[in-house]
């Protein structure tokens, strides 16, 4: 951990958790070493037996918030304790890697796909999206991330790995309401216990939304008294596009821009968030990404677009992220990177949505 005095922004773990990532801010360790910290596992019997017993006391919590007995008799019995997505809570892609390999996920094959997308169901896109005042590339690039434009297989039970990441307690009361939240999807009609597939993390469908932002935020765009998130249409569309829209989403505005820094920008350049203006709302719970200052600030200080040429005129305020040290790679980023981070916490995750976004739409910055 850097000091206060110099943050380095891409290198500080987040602390920040919103109410809605797939993948949030957390402590990266491998199940072997989390058993040298907290005690050795209990055999796998006693870890049943406590896991059936837990399962029989959320029953009841289930039904006095108002779950019917038949959902509760339809699901319970075939949740089973899923142990090896502990294991991948506690790894993580976005804090694992370095910045070059995680940035890799821009890959020719990933835009391609996103391009292919936006040719076959363009018009579609463009319509939802402009609906919510949300640039279709963006929504594009997150549904590449999240599950290669829906091609992904997602095929974990949910209930069983949902209720096994409450049973496991490091983030137990929030799995316990995602699980009660699941529970209320099939509880309402919106989708059967079969199609109640997952990823690891207990993330629905295309999106990848968790199971309560799926019944805050997710939208039947097409009205067809269902809300479709397993299928590429205007559901999934609609769905992004208005959780972005929630976090206040600027569509007169990018995310930002890779930036050249000045001979020896890397040490000189980093400040803390209290060293420059005070960032939107949707920003400031991001503390590690530094000072905010107006663009003509950059420039000043010798930051340029990565082609050497000067930044836009347009005074935006802008923070400066320093990806890997050494390599001499830095991004300003708008508000609007903000937004995405709301949709996953990762300085890595976000700026690959934007350059994704950048290269499915032939975006040279």
């Amino acid at each position: 951990m850097f000091s206060s005095q110099t943050p380095r922004p891409f290198s500080v773990l987040l602390t920040f958790t919103c109410s809605f990532c797939l993948i949030m801010a957390t402590f990266t360790a491998p199940l072997a070493v989390l058993a040298q910290d907290t005690g050795a596992e209990p055999d796998s019997a006693e870890q049943e037996a406590a896991f059936q017993a837990w399962l029989t006391e959320f029953r009841e919590e289930a039904l006095s918030a108002g779950i019917s007995e038949n959902t509760l008799e339809q699901v319970i019995p075939t949740i089973q304790q899923q142990r090896r997505v502990v294991a991948a809570d506690r790894s993580q892609a976005e804090f694992d890697n370095s910045y070059d390999r995680y940035l890799q996920r821009v890959n020719t094959n990933r835009i391609e796909a996103g391009r292919h997308l936006m040719q076959t169901q363009g018009s579609m896109i463009r319509e939802v999206a402009a609906e919510y005042g949300v640039q279709p590339r963006f929504i594009v690039a997150i549904l590449g991330l999240e599950s290669n434009y829906g091609t992904f297989p997602i095929t974990e039970p949910l209930f069983s790995v949902i209720a096994t990441l409450a049973f496991d307690g490091r983030r137990g009361d929030m799995f316990r309401r995602e699980l009660l939240a699941a529970l209320e999807i099939v509880d309402k009609g919106f989708a059967t216990p079969e199609m109640m597939k997952s990823s690891w993390a207990g993330a629905l469908g295309i999106a990848q939304f968790m199971p309560s932002s799926y019944l805050n935020l997710a939208v039947d765009h097409d009205e067809d008294g269902k809300i479709d998130l397993w299928s590429m249409g205007p559901d999934v569309i609609a769905t992004v596009a208005n959780y972005l829209k929630s976090t206040g989403w600027r569509d007169d505005q990018t995310w930002g821009r890779p930036v050249s820094l000045p001979s020896g920008g890397e040490q000189s350049l980093p400040a803390p968030q209290s060293a420059g203006m005070t960032p939107e709302s949707t920003c400031r719970s991001y503390r590690t990404m530094g000072a905010w200052r107006p663009l003509e600030d950059w420039q000043q200080l010798g930051v340029r677009r990565s082609d050497g040429s000067p930044l836009p005129a347009r005074n935006l305020p802008a923070a400066l992220l320093i990806a890997d040290e050494g390599d001499d790679q830095g991004y300003l980023v708008y508000r609007n990177f903000c937004s995405i981070m709301r949709y996953n916490p990762a300085f890595r995750y976000a700026l690959t949505v934007g350059l994704l976004s950048d290269a499915i739409a032939g975006i040279n910055n």
